[in-house]
């Protein structure tokens, strides 16, 4: 899995073949196909063990403690994960958007959205946001989060903890200075 994670990542799905896999893995060709029918079936493993480690990472926001420290949690979880597996996060963050199997990670992605969403129509309810429109700013703050991690690893950046805090900090009080 490794070793087709690898190949995926650096060749994109369409240009990885099951000879750049096996090749890469050091496998034959036989050993391969007893594992998995195609390219089609472990680039799906992929994603589905990738979408697996994440769900497990994002903790549902409990109101009655520390909201920012719980989100920062949450934060640093997905950027931490998304850094110690680069090859997985190319994966997810560079996929061709026309591959059927890039459904996976785009029913993820709409789950977190929904989640998000969830949340901060929760906070709303609560009285601890401001008026907005949720569904959009969630799909803000999704994107926003995908794109900082791709940035940070084309910059092989690891500062972590600071670009949470610099992140969560944008999200909660943007960017006007406070008279």
């Amino acid at each position: 899995m490794r070793s087709a994670c690898k190949v995926f990542a650096e060749r994109g799905y369409h240009n990885a073949q099951i000879s750049h896999i096996i090749d890469e893995a050091g496998v034959a060709r036989g050993t391969f196909y007893l594992y998995f029918e195609g390219k089609d079936e472990i680039f799906k493993e992929i994603l589905r063990r990738t979408v697996e480690d994440l769900r497990s990472i994002i903790k549902p926001i409990d109101p009655s403690k520390d909201i920012k420290a719980q989100l920062l949690s949450n934060l640093c979880g997905v950027f931490r994960y998304a850094l110690e597996n680069r090859d997985l996060a190319k994966i997810v963050l560079y996929r061709d958007r026309w591959s059927p199997s890039s459904q996976i990670v785009d029913e993820f992605i709409s789950h977190v959205i929904g989640l998000v969403e969830s949340s901060l129509e929760k906070g709303l309810r609560m009285g601890i946001l401001r008026e907005h429109n949720p569904h959009l700013l969630a799909v803000a703050i999704v994107g926003s989060v995908k794109e900082v991690i791709k940035d940070m690893i084309e910059r092989e950046d690891s500062q972590v903890e600071n670009t949470c805090k610099e992140l969560l900090e944008f999200g909660v009080r943007g960017i006007i200075k406070e008279v």
